[in-house]
């Protein structure tokens, strides 16, 4: 699989990295694996880190499909969740896009540290800019 997936207690979030070419195939699957782990943790932080990353050419469709799948999951919208990606990524952008349609709660960023401070502060989330 092209990510990691583990939960960081010392932090109290759930750490995804993804690397080499992702599909949003592999996007459900990473979604419905970390969806266990929020609920026995109780974690509600998530940072998705898409530095290592490049998108695999999936459809229009399948980037809608994705964004309604975790932007209708309870767990999810009551997270806050981190993008970590390039200034430049089209990909996640389209999915930023989708999600922020849905007001789903996430701040982007292009440095680790930053998303990490901001998912343990009490900043709210900022979405895309208006």
């Amino acid at each position: 699989m092209p990510y990691i997936l583990q939960l960081d207690p010392s932090l109290g979030l759930l750490d995804l990295r993804y690397h080499g070419v992702v599909s949003i195939a592999q996007r459900m699957q990473a979604a419905d694996e970390a969806l266990p782990l929020l609920r026995e943790s109780g974690i509600r932080r998530i940072l998705i880190d898409l530095m290592q990353a490049t998108a695999a050419p999936d459809t229009i469709d399948d980037f809608r499909a994705f964004a309604a799948r975790i932007t209708r999951e309870p767990l999810f919208l009551q997270s806050r969740t981190a993008f970590v990606a390039p200034p430049i990524h089209y990909t996640n952008h389209l999915i930023e896009v989708l999600v922020d349609a849905h007001h789903y709660p996430f701040s982007r960023f292009i440095d680790r540290d930053e998303a990490i401070a901001w998912l343990l502060g009490n900043e709210p989330p900022n979405g895309l800019p208006d």
